[in-house]
């Protein structure tokens, strides 16, 4: 159930902005820009809002994608993109924006969307740009129905966990992931990352053995196994666990992670098989 991207705070943003958050927002990503590169336009504009990972990612795949015909600007209300992230990765990715020709905004805010501009806010200074999609990968909400429980939540919404994972007074109801607030058994917050829930999920599935067959229950400890991100095609970069790795090699690391990480091994053929080959369907297909 997890969190939401929250669309209606600014206006226009709901009625034109695509969110980057599940299938449905990946198709109709997909068959928007199907649509423009069928058209006559000159240019293909895209405004990718929120310098986060996924906003990062986005612009990179979009202007590779494009190439020429697109012009990718990514705004930021804040000094830097990937503020969260470690500093090889941040200039990994400050490097292959700009050599992809992305526009980046910083601290820069959005006042309002209509169907085709969007108006940017820069120290006072309001600017309105024509755009032909506006991406939306900024700010999180937590989904209603985990809101409306009536259990314990913080401040943002969360349930709050026991370093066991299970909710606060409601020991028979365990939770993970970005729905939940959790304190480790070492004291450290657990970031609300696809990491850290696939770290809980495991922890999870024993405690709800142990609290089945009345065994003792494992308090969770949190491992930060670093990071990567995609910067393209054949371009990505890795850190974490001593390991810092760019461009090539990094997208070859990371493709092997993934794989390594799939859940089994008809999984693992299946995506390896489709990996291999995607270079001869692009050469292949128009």
């Amino acid at each position: 159930m997890g969190s939401e991207t929250p669309l209606d705070r600014i206006p226009g943003v709901a009625e034109y902005a695509i969110p980057f958050r599940t299938i449905v927002d990946a198709y109709r990503l997909k068959e928007k820009l199907r649509a423009l590169e069928q058209s006559n336009g000159d240019k293909i504009r895209i405004v990718i809002v929120g310098a986060g990972y996924s906003g990062v990612e986005l612009a990179c795949k979009l202007a590779e994608r494009l190439g020429d015909r697109g012009r990718v600007r990514l705004v930021e209300a804040t000094d830097q993109i990937l503020r969260t992230s470690p500093e090889f990765n941040r200039h990994a990715a400050s490097q292959a924006l700009e050599q992809l020709g992305i526009f980046v905004d910083l601290e820069t805010k959005v006042e309002s969307l209509t169907a085709d501009a969007i108006a940017l806010e820069y120290r006072g200074q309001v600017d309105t740009l024509p755009v032909d999609v506006v991406l939306w990968t900024v700010g999180t909400k937590i989904a209603p129905v985990v809101q409306s429980l009536p259990l314990k939540h913080n401040e943002r919404g969360q349930l709050v966990l026991t370093p066991t994972l299970q909710v606060i007074d409601h020991p028979n109801i365990f939770a993970l992931g970005d729905s939940a607030e959790c304190i480790d058994a070492e004291g450290q917050k657990v970031p609300t990352t696809a990491q850290g829930a696939f770290q809980q999920a495991e922890y999870v599935g024993w405690n709800l053995w142990s609290s089945i067959t009345e065994k003792p229950l494992l308090p969770f400890r949190y491992q930060a196994l670093g990071e990567m991100m995609t910067l393209g095609k054949e371009n990505a970069t890795l850190a974490g666990l001593g390991v810092k790795l760019d461009g090539p090699f990094a997208h070859i690391a990371r493709r092997l992670i993934y794989l390594y990480r799939m859940p089994t091994l008809d999984h693992q053929i299946k995506v390896g098989l489709n990996w291999i080959m995607q270079p001869l369907r692009d050469l292949l297909l128009p």
